[in-house]
């Protein structure tokens, strides 16, 4: 009797592992690393509102999309909108202000309406989800 409690018990331990594992290792995703006001644009929409789309980060850091995910950019989020440039306007030339970042690199970001000059000195790139609007960019190595 005892051999099969320990094999129903060494079964059902060896079942779940195989189930529950999965979903530690989701757990573990950059997000849960955040502070609560911060997300992370890792894809992972599936895990919950810290986790955002990947946009256009790995155009931004020249690097492939499987390269990004190993070190995917979180940022603040826009609790502080009455410090943005836009704050107060109802047709700004602004639809973001804000800053991410990646264990390598600190990225400042400014997207403005086509036709409005962007930050000197700053990179810049459209995307088709955004027409009439360019991205600025400034990554600064950490």
């Amino acid at each position: 009797m005892k051999h099969l409690v320990r094999t129903v018990f060494v079964g059902l331990a060896l079942v779940a592992a195989f189930t529950l594992g999965p979903a530690a290792a989701l757990a573990d995703s950059p997000a849960s690393e955040l502070p609560p006001a911060w997300h992370v644009h890792d894809g992972q929409l599936a895990l919950g509102s810290q986790h955002k789309g990947i946009g256009f980060f790995p155009t931004i850091l020249g690097v492939d999309v499987a390269t990004y995910l190993q070190d995917p950019a979180a940022c603040p989020n826009a609790t502080d909108k009455a410090f943005l440039p836009s704050f107060g306007s109802a047709q700004s030339p602004l639809l973001r202000a804000g800053i991410c970042q990646t264990s390598a690199y600190v990225i400042q970001l400014r997207t403005i309406l086509v036709g409005v000059d962007g930050p000197d000195d700053w990179a810049a790139l459209t995307t088709a989800s955004e027409p009439g609007w360019v991205t600025y960019y400034q990554k600064t190595a950490r």
